[in-house]
C-alpha cells in the first residue's frame, strides 16, 4: 500500500497516539468487519505489532454477505487472515424483539463470542473500531464493550470519522471513501420484531441500490413499506431504474416503495 501526501501536524500527532495506544499490548485481537474504522485499526496494528495481531470477523444474518466476503479479501491485502466465527443472532431474544437497547444485547452477545475465540487462540486483549464521533450518537452497544473490557484505541487517540478517512487515504486503503455501513437490523424501527425474511429483503434491496452506483443509501423497512434514503444527487438514478427496483422489492414481499426526499440520514431510526 502506498503512503500518500504528508499528514497535517494535528493528524500526525493523533497517528502517533494511536500507535502508542496499540503498542501498550504485546499482542491484540481486533473485531474486524472490513468497514472504514476497523480496517484502519487493523492496518496500523499490523504495522506496529506484525504477526501478533488476530482479526476476528463475525458472520451472521445482521451482516450483508457481500460485506463479509469483502472483509476477508481486504484483511489479506493488509497481511492478516481473519478468524471467522458464526453468530446466530436469532437465538438472542433481545435481538428478535428489537427493543431500544437491542444493540447493547447484540454487542454483548457477539463480543462475548469474540473474546472466547480470542482467548482460545492465546489473545487476551480485544480492540474494536469505535471512534470519537460514535460517542455523539445513540450507541447502547458501547456500554457492552466497556463491560467486556474491550479497548477502543481510535477513540482513545481522539480520532473522528473524518480523521479515520484521512488516515485511510494516507495509507492508500480502499476503504477511505467507502460509504458508512451498519448492521442490517438498524433499518427496522425499534420494537418491531426482526425476522430472517426482513433482513433478507433489506439486504437484497440494498444490493440493488449498490448496483446503481449510489454513494450512500439505506433501505428502511416499515412493515410492508420500504423507505429508500440516499443522497439527493442520486435521486435521478432511483427514478431511472424505478421499475426494476419496484419489481425487485415486490418479489421480496414489499408492497409499497417510497423515496425519502430528505435524503440519507445516519441514525434516522433512533429518532
Amino acid at each position: 500500500m502506498t503512503i500518500n501526501s504528508p499528514l497535517s501536524p494535528v493528524l500526525s500527532e493523533k497517528l502517533i497516539a494511536l500507535k502508542k495506544n496499540i503498542q501498550r499490548f504485546p499482542k491484540v485481537s481486533i473485531a474486524f468487519s472490513g468497514g472504514v474504522d476497523s480496517t484502519l485499526l487493523l492496518k496500523v496494528a499490523v504495522d506496529v505489532l506484525g504477526d501478533n495481531v488476530l482479526p476476528i470477523t463475525v458472520n451472521g444474518a445482521m451482516l450483508p454477505s457481500s460485506e463479509f466476503a469483502a472483509a476477508q479479501a481486504l484483511a489479506k491485502t493488509i497481511g492478516a487472515i481473519p478468524l471467522v466465527i458464526e453468530a446466530d443472532v436469532f437465538s438472542l431474544e433481545n435481538f428478535v424483539k428489537n427493543p431500544a437497547d437491542r444493540c447493547y444485547h447484540c454487542k454483548k452477545f457477539i463480543f462475548t463470542q469474540i473474546k472466547a475465540a480470542a482467548r482460545t487462540n492465546g489473545y487476551e486483549v480485544i480492540l474494536d473500531g469505535s471512534n470519537l464521533d460514535d460517542l455523539k450518537d445513540y450507541r447502547p452497544g458501547i456500554k457492552a464493550l466497556a463491560e467486556l473490557n474491550v479497548f477502543s484505541p481510535l477513540t482513545e487517540s481522539g480520532l473522528t470519522k473524518q480523521d479515520i478517512r484521512d488516515l485511510s487515504a494516507y495509507y492508500g486503503l480502499s476503504t477511505a471513501t467507502k460509504p458508512a455501513m451498519a448492521c442490517l437490523a438498524t433499518r427496522i424501527p425499534t420494537n418491531t420484531p426482526i425476522t430472517p425474511e426482513a433482513l433478507t429483503a433489506i439486504e437484497a434491496g440494498e444490493d440493488f441500490l449498490k448496483s446503481l452506483g449510489l454513494s450512500q443509501y439505506r433501505l428502511r423497512l416499515l412493515g410492508d413499506t420500504a423507505k429508500i434514503e440516499c443522497d439527493p444527487s442520486d435521486f435521478p438514478a432511483i427514478i431511472k431504474n424505478r421499475l426494476t427496483l419496484i419489481a425487485t422489492l415486490k418479489n421480496l414481499g414489499i408492497k409499497t416503495i417510497t423515496l425519502d426526499l430528505a435524503g440519507y440520514g445516519c441514525g434516522n431510526m433512533n429518532e
